[in-house]
């Protein structure tokens, strides 16, 4: 099962990218927009606030991988607003990889933290090739879950390559 994310194209790096780049092929069928690297349905939701200068706001909601492509290589971590992301060694951006209920979140003490740090554990531990969501609580690197829970990881945006990942485990 794959677990429904939300984002906003707001964040000209991941959202307006993935807005302009639907799968040709499932509009041509009559089926709607899809991610640009998983081929799965993308649901827009529009929403204008009423009243002068009212602003427009679109919400899209997709499906999380389990895991990257079998030849993909982990190269970065990225997480903005509330989103994170996975930059592969070819420069693709892809939705982290996420289990259901396992999900993701920065900045307190707690389950999403922990389960974000246990799988950049996993990444760093693997150099890359280990993706597959669901990694096990207890395996989160001490620094690392230290990151995920300051309130430093979780103010504006911020990349984080594997070097920095296994420079952590270092410290």
């Amino acid at each position: 099962m794959w677990p429904i994310c939300a984002f906003t194209p707001s964040w000209p790096r991941c959202g307006s990218r993935i807005e302009k780049r639907w799968h040709p092929s499932r509009e041509a069928l009559g089926l709607g927009p899809a991610d640009p690297e998983f081929g799965l349905p993308v649901v827009g939701e529009h929403f204008k606030h009423v009243g002068e200068g009212g602003t427009d706001q679109w919400t899209y909601q997709t499906y999380a991988p389990l895991d990257l492509r079998p030849d993909d290589t982990f190269s970065s971590f990225i997480t903005g607003r509330g989103l994170f992301w996975a930059r592969t060694e070819k420069g693709l951006l892809s939705i982290l990889p996420q289990r259901n209920a396992l999900g993701y979140n920065l900045g307190y003490s707690g389950g999403g933290p922990h389960a974000l740090a246990a799988y950049l554990t996993q990444v760093a531990d693997s150099d890359g090739q280990n993706t597959a969501a669901g990694a096990p609580y207890e395996q989160a690197h001490p620094a690392i879950l230290a990151w995920t829970e300051s309130s430093a990881a979780d103010r504006g945006r911020n990349e984080l390559t594997l070097r920095d990942l296994k420079a952590m485990q270092q410290n």
